[in-house]
């Protein structure tokens, strides 16, 4: 019996043992997550900005009425200036990714995980207001990250 009980707990040890070598503990730019990836980059190389809290408050990101601690990064693109913001007011990453095109700035917010979550229109001079049209909305906010994907490093 002796013989039998000593593979069976080896065959335990190692079942124990496998999954925990299976995980990636290194921080690889292959293990991360597209999102967590623009986490990094945008936290490591942004500027740290305050932005008016007019259209992130449509978007439930909220100071008291104060502006927004923000880390981001801006860009020229062919059909507008790119901006994404990395927010943690609510002390989980997330972002606001906005461009500015014929007078009109459009906002999108997303989690971690480039989902988007909500949509805003502000027109130079005049109010925000949220997107309904989800068709545009998903359209534009797909444009604003690809954007930004393509200039990430290590993609």
């Amino acid at each position: 019996m002796s013989k039998r009980s000593l593979p069976r707990r080896a065959l335990f040890a190692a079942a124990a043992v496998l999954p925990l070598a299976a995980c990636d503990s290194s921080g690889s730019p292959k293990a991360q997550s597209r999102g967590d990836r623009m986490v990094r980059w945008v936290y490591n190389t942004g500027t740290e900005r305050m932005m008016a809290p007019d259209a992130l408050t449509l978007m439930g990101i909220t100071n008291e009425g104060r502006d927004i601690p923000v880390r981001l990064l801006g860009e020229n693109g062919s059909d507008g200036r790119y901006v994404i913001a990395l927010v943690s007011i609510r002390k989980v990453y997330e972002f606001v990714l906005h461009r500015f095109q014929n007078e009109v700035f459009i906002f999108h917010s997303c989690d971690r995980n480039l989902n988007r979550l909500t949509s805003v229109r502000y027109a130079r001079n005049g109010k925000p207001s949220v997107i309904t049209d989800k068709a545009f909305a998903e359209a534009d906010f797909q444009r604003q990250l690809a954007f930004w994907v393509e200039r990430m490093p290590g993609r």
